[in-house]
């Protein structure tokens, strides 16, 4: 059944995940469920992660005001926080070496209280250097985990994504990629 509901998502989000990344999530959220799931990013898929962690918790953080509406109208009590993202992809080098730039002050408690068993990132957008990239995102989800969490990060093809996951998360806590999906285990 959600075999067939990840190749429905594919079809109506072109260009967006492959069956195979999604379904990467998608095995290891399910064999996990019920946890606690945080999700870097807002979309088509919001419902599949949330529907999959049936009796779990799942929160969602979006920069976009946008995709934010978009998740109120289309996932109904989805929990969701809007969040700002004040980096630019550009100064990536920066950021690497001075990581606590990446901090998000802030967020709510809800967010912050108790450590996360699976990490989905996949926003903010990283496509040009004047957008603010994954880097925090992903600093984030390593200092919100907790030990033996599952993380992912999306779109890894893109050099910033995939330095920033072997830096902030661990190039030896790299389980598998598939395409554009890196997934981490958290020690």
């Amino acid at each position: 059944m959600n075999d067939d509901r990840i190749h429905a998502l594919v079809a109506a989000n072109p260009g967006q995940g492959t069956f195979e990344e999604y379904e990467l999530v998608w095995d290891v959220l399910r064999r996990r469920a019920p946890c606690r799931m945080l999700v870097f990013g807002v979309g088509r898929d919001s419902t599949l992660w949330r529907d999959t962690n049936v009796g779990g918790t799942t929160v969602f953080l979006e920069s976009i005001h946008e995709w934010a509406e978009y998740a109120r109208e289309h996932v109904p009590g989805i929990e969701l926080h809007e969040v700002r993202y004040r980096t630019l992809r550009g100064l990536w080098p920066l950021y690497r070496r001075i990581p606590a730039l990446l901090n998000m002050p802030g967020l709510p408690r809800s967010v912050t209280a108790e450590p996360w068993d699976v990490v989905l990132v996949d926003a903010p957008k990283g496509t040009r250097c004047y957008k603010p990239g994954r880097m925090k995102s992903v600093y984030m989800a390593r200092r919100l985990s907790a030990t033996g969490a599952d993380v992912f990060v999306h779109d890894c093809d893109r050099p910033v994504e995939r330095e920033a996951g072997d830096a902030f998360l661990g190039a030896d806590n790299l389980v598998s990629q598939v395409g554009r999906m890196r997934h981490y285990r958290v020690r």
